[in-house]
């Protein structure tokens, strides 16, 4: 009795933990998976790193325009203070004759406030509308990252809804192979039919069986990617809408500009950066000018005391100038740096260009595909209506001993190949309108 109560607790306990597990798969729509996505996903995150960091880079070119200062110091004793040769009648001596003497004292420290002030320095004018450029360019990594992800993310979901409808529609087949099979089998042994018939079932029976499992280990790995691309934790399991082939699937209409494609935009800003880099090789022959100024304070004695001056006071000194630096002759260095920059350019045009041509075929090549997709779904979809019209005429002509079980079989067979040929057209289909939206540059909002 005990055991019984026992067995009966632990069967109670399976049966609870079976339900909360199902209660707790959360059911995501498409649209709820695109949201999380664009909020979690890993690759945005690197992305806009990779923005803060362009940001950044726009503040450091600021900084060669602001005047940079600097303190420097230092404190210097010789125990043995350098000698100078001077001429001996310097100091009343014989003319022709030198004399060595030791002008400097043993210990030497100052300190020294030095301030630089760039003034004309065309280069750093240029980094500076250069990093602005390219903080262009991230924002448009970021839009061409978030249309992969979300093209993904929809790809991956309807990939999972046709699995989830062939598992649903084998294992309708494989029961009701089961059933004829049971059926069948006593059949044989009421002489009705023969071995072979029992075996060609068996063997249907198994090949299902192997369907289905091909089936669910492919969905596990696509609910696998759907999370990853969300950036969601393998465990827990979730679930997704079920395929709902009452959606219409309408051919996108839209005023498609091949130019405002990110792809393009992208090129156009590697060119517009080559072009500025261009422009900072070619300020190579022009001049640069600063302003600097410094002061410094010395203090002297003439043995190893650090806090002790000569005279107990320090000795200033300051400078005020300008620098310039003008180019006269570097070995055509600049000249052929250019030359290399301006085949760069010309290759980004050509690159524009052919960028224009492809996007412009994908464009044309998806639309042909989804108006051949739909034609297509639209076939499969009577094909399906026929060929269950098929199987219910001829289980009831089997039932009649009309025809023989090879026939019931061959119609089994081909109604399940027309059930998955009509799950696969209307995937296709909707694979089409996101073919057809990415190539138009129409995925985002």
């Amino acid at each position: 009795m005990i055991l019984k109560k026992y067995i009966f607790f632990c069967v109670i306990c399976l049966l609870t933990m079976s339900q909360a597990r199902v209660q707790a798969q959360k059911l995501y729509t498409l649209t709820e998976c695109k949201e999380i996505a664009l909020k979690q996903n890993l690759q945005l995150k690197a992305d806009t790193l990779d923005l803060e960091k362009t940001n950044a880079s726009i503040r450091q070119a600021y900084s060669s325009l602001l005047p940079n200062v600097n303190i420097n110091g230092a404190y210097q004793y010789s125990p043995q203070v350098q000698a100078n040769i001077i001429p001996a009648e310097t100091f009343g001596g014989a003319a022709g004759t030198y004399t060595a003497a030791r002008l400097g004292v043993a210990q030497t420290k100052y300190a020294t406030a030095e301030l630089t002030q760039s003034l004309f320095n065309p280069s750093a004018v240029i980094a500076l509308k250069a990093a602005k450029i390219l903080v262009i360019g991230n924002q448009l990594q970021i839009q061409s990252s978030k249309e992969d992800l979300i093209y993904n993310v929809a790809a991956t979901y309807y990939n999972i809804q046709s699995l989830l409808e062939k598992e649903k529609l084998t294992k309708s087949s494989l029961q009701n192979t089961e059933t004829l099979l049971q059926n069948t089998t006593e059949q044989f042994k009421a002489g009705l039919v023969t071995q072979t018939d029992v075996e060609r079932l068996t063997v249907n029976r198994d090949n299902t069986k192997a369907n289905l499992q091909g089936v669910q280990n492919n969905k596990e790995k696509y609910y696998n990617l759907l999370k990853v691309l969300m950036n969601m934790p393998l465990e827990p399991a979730i679930s997704i809408d079920t395929l709902n082939d009452k959606e219409t699937v309408t051919i996108p209409v839209t005023d498609y500009d091949p130019r405002l494609k990110i792809n393009y935009l992208q090129v156009m800003q590697n060119k517009k950066i080559a072009e500025l880099e261009y422009k900072n090789i070619k300020s190579g022959y022009l001049p640069t000018i600063s302003l600097f100024a410094n002061y410094s304070e010395y203090g002297y004695n003439s043995d190893a005391n650090p806090f002790k001056n000569i005279n107990g006071q320090f000795y200033p000194t300051s400078t005020l100038g300008i620098r310039f630096k003008i180019p006269i002759f570097d070995g055509f260095n600049i000249k052929y740096k250019a030359i290399q920059k301006k085949i760069d350019i010309s290759k980004l045009d050509i690159q524009a260009r052919q960028t224009l041509q492809q996007n412009e075929r994908d464009a044309a090549d998806a639309s042909a595909d989804i108006r051949s997709n739909r034609i297509t779904y639209d076939n499969q979809r009577r094909s399906l209506a026929l060929a269950q019209k098929v199987l219910t005429d001829i289980n009831q002509q089997y039932q009649s001993g009309l025809v023989k079980m090879s026939d019931v079989i061959n119609a089994t067979s081909d109604l399940q190949t027309a059930q998955n040929n009509y799950v696969t057209a209307f995937i296709n289909l909707k694979q089409a309108e996101i073919n057809l939206k990415k190539a138009q540059g129409t995925l985002l909002p």
